[in-house]
């Protein structure tokens, strides 16, 4: 059966999908279907004149159906929808006040003189009324419409004042209502289930693109760009950079195949992605095989220590080298450069954005990388002070690094004993008692 909708563009891929697309389209005019229901329920009042005129004998009996079972029946219907329940049972809510004007009306055209002359214009006015003002899926209007024709078909069975000729009659005008209903219904339906597809693609597509953004950029810079900003630059008065580079790699990708290097870089870098995520560590770059991520230029709420993080994310990047020669026999090796210090960031590009640091403190964590020996972390002075209470720290030579002349540098050795068991929680938000 669902094959057989979904063919008909009736039904959507899955039931999630099905029960959303229904939510939308049935209550996205709730308040107007309640307010045709109030409106429909007080129109039928408007027939007690109809009924004296046609009916001077039998009308104090009609009126009482239509003012005391009828009119207030459709009421309680309206009123229905006001509940979580009625919203919820919104198709049910809307064909059973239809029924029961339709059941109705079969009892009143029994009773008045000749009824069934004219019934045509009652059952036909609340079919169409139905189809036209209220979104009720197609399938359940085919099921209401059967009903109705029962309902039709028995009045006149069962009816006294009915001629048998006009039940002709009645049955045409209430099938062509059905059929121009339905159809309009049908085509209402379809056009809302394309228009649902059509934003639940274009949700899908600027989820991708804002993957695809925040991806290339940091979070903040993402939300900025959204909001229409063009120029965006801005100076951070301390900050952690990071430089790593693989040593090895360039000999590695003369032995293995282009797609399998390709493969090797590409899990390797997804990994530090992912421990630089953990530590609220911005990644900014990779070139080749080296790898820029800085530390502090966005406040991730509870994140105790850029600088801290940002040795931690040193040592992880080490971790991860060292698993891949375990797991692969790779010759390789990395070194890193860390230093803390101020930076001015922004975002160049039109077609092809990019986030970017610039600043002597880059150059600094730079040369500090090109400087280090293969496996090991080297430290800018500022950094060292930052990281000495909690780091294992080791002196270096004085040394030359080009552009910015001698400084003086450490090595990063490990994480102090009492400091080894609070290490996850650098990247957790701090809460307060």
């Amino acid at each position: 059966m669902i094959d057989l909708l979904a063919r008909f563009g009736l039904h959507c891929a899955t039931a999630e999908d099905e029960r959303v697309f229904a939510d939308r389209f049935l209550l996205r005019t709730i308040a107007e279907s309640q307010l045709f229901l109030f409106a429909s329920a007080l129109f039928v009042y408007a027939f007690f004149v109809w009924d004296r005129i046609i009916d001077p004998v039998h009308w104090g009996t009609t009126h009482m159906l239509r003012g005391l079972v009828i009119a207030p029946l459709m009421a309680l219907c309206a009123a229905s929808l006001f509940t979580a329940f009625g919203k919820r049972h919104f198709e049910a809510v809307i064909l059973t006040a239809l029924l029961v004007c339709q059941t109705g009306l079969a009892v009143v055209y029994a009773i008045l003189d000749h009824g069934y002359d004219y019934a045509a214009l009652g059952f036909s006015l609340a079919l169409l009324g139905t189809t036209a003002m209220f979104p009720i899926r197609s399938r359940f209007l085919i099921i209401a419409s059967f009903l109705t024709l029962v309902i039709v078909v028995t009045g006149h069975l069962l009816a006294a004042n009915a001629r048998p000729g006009w039940i002709v009659v009645n049955l045409m005008a209430v099938l062509c209502a059905i059929i121009f209903g339905t159809l309009s219904a049908y085509i209402r339906e379809r056009g809302a289930r394309a228009a649902y597809r059509t934003q639940k693609e274009l949700n899908a597509s600027r989820e991708r693109v804002d993957d695809l953004l925040h991806s290339m950029l940091p979070r903040e810079i993402v939300t900025r760009i959204q909001a229409g900003e063009t120029a965006i630059a801005d100076s951070h008065g301390e900050v952690s950079i990071i430089f790593a580079d693989l040593v090895g790699f360039t000999e590695l990708s003369r032995k293995i195949s282009p797609a399998h290097l390709v493969k090797v870089l590409n899990t390797l870098f997804s990994t530090f992605d992912l421990e630089a995520e953990r530590f609220a560590i911005d990644r900014i770059k990779t070139i080749g095989d080296a790898y820029m991520a800085i530390g502090g230029l966005t406040r991730a709420p509870g994140v105790r220590d850029h600088a801290e993080n940002a040795a931690e994310l040193a040592f992880a990047m080490q971790a991860a080298v060292q698993r891949l020669v375990d797991g692969m026999g790779y010759p390789v090796q990395i070194r890193i450069g860390l230093h803390v210090g101020p930076v001015v960031a922004g975002v160049i590009g039109v077609r092809r954005p990019a986030f970017d640091c610039w600043g002597e403190s880059v150059n600094l964590a730079n040369r500090l990388e090109t400087r280090a020996e293969p496996g090991t972390i080297l430290i800018s002075e500022s950094a060292y002070w930052r990281l000495r209470p909690a780091y294992e720290i080791e002196m270096h030579d004085d040394i030359d690094l080009k552009g910015i002349g001698t400084a003086k540098v450490y090595q990063l050795v490990g994480r102090k004993a009492r400091r080894t068991a609070d290490i996850d929680s650098l990247a957790e938000p701090v809460t307060s008692a």
